[in-house]
């Protein structure tokens, strides 16, 4: 992130976009609990936004849309489980 690993003047790997997402979802979790699961994308866009702010608009608008679908991905894990 921001210059290091996943910085590049291409688009990335899909491995790479599904790992970035998966840190910035536990980050964003372990900052704010629960309530990650009742934000609308377009604030978990906003709160990662300086974390990926160094990779292609279209790898931007992938993750933020990956780390909301994780975040809905658990509300239904924790609502049925």
């Amino acid at each position: 992130m921001q210059g290091y690993r996943y910085s590049t003047d291409r688009r990335l790997p899909e491995r790479d976009l599904h790992d970035l997402a998966d840190l910035l979802a536990m980050q964003l979790h372990n900052l704010l609990g629960a309530r990650v699961y009742r934000l609308p994308r377009a604030d978990v866009v906003e709160l990662i936004e300086s974390y990926i702010n160094d990779l292609t608009s279209e790898d931007q608008r992938t993750v933020g849309w990956m780390v909301w679908h994780l975040f809905q991905e658990a509300r239904e894990m924790e609502l049925n489980g």
